[in-house]
Protein backbone atom coordinates (compact mmCIF):
# COMPACT_ATOMS: atom_id res chain seq x y z
CA UNK A 1 0.00 0.00 0.00
CA UNK A 2 1.29 3.46 -0.89
CA UNK A 3 1.92 5.96 1.83
CA UNK A 4 -0.98 8.19 2.75
CA UNK A 5 -0.84 11.98 2.98
CA UNK A 6 -2.59 13.77 5.82
CA UNK A 7 -3.27 17.36 4.76
CA UNK A 8 -4.29 19.85 7.43
CA UNK A 9 -3.97 23.44 8.57
CA UNK A 10 -2.78 24.63 11.96
CA UNK A 11 -5.68 25.04 14.34
CA UNK A 12 -7.94 22.52 12.63
CA UNK A 13 -10.17 21.07 15.37
CA UNK A 14 -10.17 17.58 13.79
CA UNK A 15 -6.53 17.00 12.93
CA UNK A 16 -5.57 15.45 16.28
CA UNK A 17 -8.43 12.95 16.07
CA UNK A 18 -7.61 11.87 12.51
CA UNK A 19 -3.87 11.71 13.32
CA UNK A 20 -4.62 9.45 16.30
CA UNK A 21 -6.97 7.34 14.17
CA UNK A 22 -4.27 6.86 11.51
CA UNK A 23 -1.69 5.92 14.16
CA UNK A 24 -4.09 3.57 15.98
CA UNK A 25 -4.85 1.89 12.65
CA UNK A 26 -1.14 1.35 11.97
CA UNK A 27 -1.23 3.40 8.78
CA UNK A 28 1.96 4.86 7.31
CA UNK A 29 1.33 8.51 6.53
CA UNK A 30 3.07 11.78 5.73
CA UNK A 31 1.80 14.98 7.33
CA UNK A 32 1.45 18.10 5.20
CA UNK A 33 0.77 21.33 7.05
CA UNK A 34 -0.94 23.73 4.66
CA UNK A 35 0.37 26.72 6.65
CA UNK A 36 3.87 25.82 5.44
CA UNK A 37 2.89 25.70 1.73
CA UNK A 38 3.04 28.58 -0.74
CA UNK A 39 -0.28 30.24 -1.54
CA UNK A 40 -0.35 28.63 -5.00
CA UNK A 41 0.59 25.11 -3.91
CA UNK A 42 -2.02 22.59 -5.14
CA UNK A 43 -2.38 20.98 -1.69
CA UNK A 44 -3.68 24.30 -0.30
CA UNK A 45 -7.02 23.57 -2.00
CA UNK A 46 -8.11 20.73 0.29
CA UNK A 47 -10.29 20.79 3.37
CA UNK A 48 -8.65 19.98 6.70
CA UNK A 49 -8.14 17.21 7.39
CA UNK A 50 -7.93 15.42 4.05
CA UNK A 51 -6.28 12.07 3.44
CA UNK A 52 -4.84 11.28 0.00
CA UNK A 53 -3.45 8.05 -1.41
CA UNK A 54 -1.86 8.26 -4.86
CA UNK A 55 -3.46 11.71 -5.22
CA UNK A 56 -6.94 10.18 -4.71
CA UNK A 57 -9.08 11.54 -1.89
CA UNK A 58 -9.75 8.89 0.76
CA UNK A 59 -11.31 11.35 3.21
CA UNK A 60 -11.97 15.08 2.96
CA UNK A 61 -12.52 17.17 -0.14
CA UNK A 62 -11.20 19.79 -2.49
CA UNK A 63 -12.08 23.26 -1.22
CA UNK A 64 -12.95 26.19 -3.46
CA UNK A 65 -11.32 28.57 -0.98
CA UNK A 66 -8.41 28.54 1.44
CA UNK A 67 -9.21 26.33 4.39
CA UNK A 68 -12.43 24.74 5.38
CA UNK A 69 -12.96 21.82 7.73
CA UNK A 70 -13.88 18.20 7.17
CA UNK A 71 -16.45 17.84 9.90
CA UNK A 72 -17.17 14.17 10.62
CA UNK A 73 -13.92 12.28 11.20
CA UNK A 74 -14.08 8.50 10.69
CA UNK A 75 -13.06 6.03 13.39
CA UNK A 76 -10.36 3.40 12.77
CA UNK A 77 -12.69 0.83 11.21
CA UNK A 78 -14.43 3.38 8.99
CA UNK A 79 -11.06 4.73 7.86
CA UNK A 80 -9.74 1.22 7.15
CA UNK A 81 -12.85 0.54 5.02
CA UNK A 82 -12.34 3.81 3.09
CA UNK A 83 -8.68 3.05 2.45
CA UNK A 84 -9.34 -0.53 1.33
CA UNK A 85 -12.21 0.61 -0.93
CA UNK A 86 -10.12 2.92 -3.11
Amino acid sequence: MKKLKLIYFKGCPNVEKIRRTLKDGGFDFEEINQNELSSHHPLKNYSSPTILRNEEIIFGSISSSDGGCSLKVPDVEQLRALIMKV
